[in-house]
C-alpha cells in the first residue's frame, strides 16, 4: 500500500513539474513580446544577425489580451508536436535546418539537403521580415514572415498559407496539413514556422 501511495505522490509531482514548465515557457514568450514592444523591435534586429540552427517548430498565437495570449502559449506544445511530424517528412529537423542573416541584408537558409539564399529586409517596428529568395530550384520568390524572440530563441513565423507554400515546395502535400489547420484557425492571429537557437 505504501508503494502505491509513493507512486501516486511521485506521479503528482512529475505531472505538476511538466505543467509548471509549460507555464514558465509561456511566461518567457509573453515577456519577450513585452520587451520587443518596449524596444520597438530594435533589440530583435540586432540579435537576429548570425547563424541560427533549427530547434523546434515556432508558433505565434496572438489574442486581444495577455491572459488569452498566455493560454494560447500554453497549448503550443501539442501543435509543435504535430508540426514536427510534418517537418521531418520534408527534411526539417535539428541538424539539417538553419538560417544565417548577414549585416549586408543577405541570408542563407538550409532545409534538409537544400540550401537557398537571397536578400532580406526587416522592419523593427512591425517585426516583419521580407525574405526575397533568388531564382532557383524551388522558386519561392518573396515571402513575408515575422521575427520574434522567445527567451533566447529566435522565431521566424509565417502566415499559415505562406508556410504551406514552403512545405509544399519542399515536398509535402497540402491535404496532409488540413488536420493541423483545423486546430490553429481557432486563434485570432496564427503564424507558424520555426524556432532557432544559436
Amino acid at each position: 500500500m505504501k508503494r502505491i501511495i509513493l507512486l501516486a505522490v511521485a506521479l503528482f509531482f512529475c505531472c505538476h513539474q511538466i505543467s509548471a514548465q509549460k507555464w514558465v515557457d509561456a511566461l518567457k514568450g509573453v515577456a519577450s513580446s513585452a520587451i520587443e514592444e518596449i524596444a520597438g523591435g530594435k533589440l530583435t534586429a540586432a540579435r537576429m544577425i548570425g547563424t541560427w540552427n533549427y530547434y523546434q517548430p515556432g508558433i505565434k498565437l496572438s489574442s486581444e489580451d495577455i491572459a488569452s495570449e498566455l493560454a494560447a502559449s500554453a497549448v503550443t506544445t501539442s501543435i509543435q508536436k504535430q508540426l514536427a511530424t510534418y517537418y521531418q517528412k520534408v527534411g526539417i529537423k535539428q541538424g539539417s535546418c538553419a538560417f544565417t542573416f548577414n549585416t549586408d541584408g543577405t541570408f542563407t537558409s538550409i532545409f534538409g539537403s537544400r540550401t537557398l539564399s537571397g536578400t532580406y529586409t526587416f522592419n523593427a517596428e512591425t517585426s516583419q521580415l521580407q525574405l526575397n529568395y533568388g531564382k532557383g530550384l524551388l522558386n519561392l520568390g518573396s515571402i513575408p514572415a515575422y521575427v520574434h524572440m522567445n527567451g533566447d530563441k529566435l522565431q521566424i513565423v509565417f502566415p499559415v498559407d505562406k508556410l504551406v507554400k514552403i512545405l509544399v515546395s519542399l515536398g509535402s502535400k497540402s491535404a496532409k496539413l488540413a488536420p493541423l489547420m483545423a486546430v490553429v484557425e481557432k486563434y485570432d492571429s496564427v503564424k507558424l514556422g520555426f524556432e532557432f537557437a544559436k
